[in-house]
């Protein structure tokens, strides 16, 4: 499956784990690997379009914002993300 494959099934609401010869792919807000983190319908709508349209600064930016809400998940520690807005 190809990453833009990937995007629309989890657009959709379709959580899909990508893992082929190729690597390891989760989805952008890890949902496929943990169903709780799922991002609402209009934020996977918008990464989506941001993504497709190229704007890596802010689609980059929802990565990290998806980033700090699965970090609670992992570890109870205080957490910096370099590049990160604190």
């Amino acid at each position: 499956m190809t990453y833009k494959e990937q995007l629309k099934m989890w657009v959709e609401g379709n959580s899909v784990h990508d893992k082929d010869e190729k690597g390891d792919q989760c989805c952008p807000d890890f949902s496929c690997c943990m169903s709780e983190l799922k991002a609402p319908k209009e934020e996977r709508e918008l990464f989506q379009q941001l993504y497709l349209a190229e704007r890596h600064n802010e689609y980059e930016s929802m990565l990290m914002m998806f980033l700090g809400r699965a970090l609670p998940f992992i570890t109870d520690k205080k957490v910096y993300i370099a590049g990160g807005k604190s």
